[in-house]
């Protein structure tokens, strides 16, 4: 019961994000559409959800690009797989065909592996790379009225143009960027990976499509993706970048919920299973490489299912809580504690130089836990069983230490409960 309360509430959360999402969302498992939020409904001209919901969206890629999204379809095959911005075109249900950007990752969505496409409109940025191409004067006609940052750069960083925008945007009029170092105004963690795609436009001569933090006039730090176009003269000679670039820090902000939702239980907050195995999978990987011990500790709380069913589940989710925080205070700070499901809790114990290490860990669970709960009315006492599995001992894979120790934790129930077993 108390997995299926959080599992509505995480599709809730879903539910929520994706309606309120500025930008159109798009989801489908397999190629298929499975839900669209309303600006993703206005951009392709839907009625109603009914005109695309179980669309192919081949349906709506023009033939030049249909073995790109099959390609991409294909690859979606686990979950957390992010796909960086792509530009393609889109065929609305009119017939109009416009320029998008495509990005997203992939994760469950109503308990089914599903892809989670955020689909941006290009025209208005197109529009205005076409007028500068035409006339570098209507150009900036166009520029000093649309709320874009809009920019033209010289090879060292100094600018020698931003548009009225950046008031409204950052705070500092235009004159202030004029002639200055972009490099004064950006983080510099983010300096050397823009450094680089300049210098690798100037030499493929492509538009590179980038994120960076920009600060503004109260010295906070904004979120902008900007899109780069090498300028060149007519002779091949490299001339200047020209940027347009939007504040992105809202989106930003809605990116890592998503895939923070993707890979934490959003009960106790703690890694899931998902993010447990990738880092399991690594902790394996260094241990081989550096001749070190890992544990593997599995637990479950003895006679969960007696609070739910005479406490209720507002009370036993309340408790998972409170059970994660101290498990969690008896770890060192490199330790990963993680929810499996339900009342199933799993720690990796890195970096052990021998197997007491470990054992201690449990022990101080165990003890602990022995410490009464208060939970609203409730005063009340429950246990746990702990089985431990070591690397290498015990098995060289992640299924092979998982099992291992499962395998301990069902001898600690064997034995009487409120204890730990170590794999035999």
């Amino acid at each position: 019961m108390e997995h299926g309360t959080q599992l509505e509430g995480y599709e809730a959360q879903q539910d929520l994000f994706i309606e309120l999402y500025p930008e159109a969302i798009m989801i489908h498992s397999e190629g298929n559409i499975l839900h669209a939020n309303l600006a993703c409904m206005n951009l392709l001209a839907a009625s109603s959800l009914d005109d695309l919901i179980g669309k192919s969206l081949l349906d709506f890629s023009p033939p030049e690009y249909k073995d790109v999204v099959e390609e991409r379809i294909c690859k979606l095959d686990q979950h957390g797989i992010v796909i960086s911005p792509t530009e393609v075109k889109a065929i609305r249900l009119d017939g109009k065909i416009i320029d998008v950007e495509v990005r997203g990752i992939s994760l469950n969505f109503k308990g089914k592996p599903a892809y989670f496409m955020i689909i941006h409109d290009l025209t208005n940025k197109k529009q205005a790379e076409e007028a500068l191409r035409e006339s570098e004067a209507r150009y900036r006609l166009i520029a000093e009225n649309m709320t874009d940052l809009v920019c033209i750069i010289d090879y060292e960083g100094i600018f020698k143009y931003a548009s009225p925008s950046h008031v409204s945007v950052l705070g500092f009029p235009s004159e202030a960027y004029e002639g200055k170092r972009g490099r004064e105004f950006m983080h510099q963690d983010d300096l050397p990976h823009v450094r680089k795609h300049f210098d690798e436009m100037v030499e493929s001569k492509d538009v590179r499509v980038f994120h960076f933090r920009f600060k503004n006039i109260r010295g906070e730090w904004i979120w902008v993706e900007a899109k780069a176009t090498p300028i060149f003269h007519e002779n091949g000679e490299f001339e200047h970048f020209l940027i347009v670039s939007r504040e992105i820090t809202e989106r930003k902000m809605y990116e890592e919920k998503l895939t923070y939702l993707a890979f934490h239980d959003t009960l106790t907050g703690l890694p899931n299973r998902r993010l447990f195995n990738d880092r399991l999978e690594k902790e394996i990987r260094l241990a081989e490489l550096n001749n070190r011990y890992i544990a593997v500790i599995y637990m479950d709380i003895d006679n969960f299912k007696q609070i739910n069913d005479n406490l209720g589940h507002d009370i036993g989710d309340e408790f998972l809580k409170q059970f994660a925080q101290r498990v969690k205070g008896c770890l060192r700070e490199m330790d990963c504690l993680a929810r499996q499901g339900g009342d199933e809790f799993t720690i990796i114990v890195p970096e052990l130089n021998e197997e007491i290490d470990a054992i201690n860990i449990a022990e101080r669970i165990i003890t602990a836990l022995q410490e009464p709960w208060e939970i609203g009315e409730y005063s009340f006492h429950t246990t746990s069983s702990i089985g431990i599995a070591f690397y290498p001992k015990d098995g060289t894979s992640r299924l092979e230490l998982l099992k291992q120790s499962d395998v301990a934790l069902y001898g600690a129930k064997r034995a009487g409960k409120n204890n730990y077993k170590v794999f035999s």
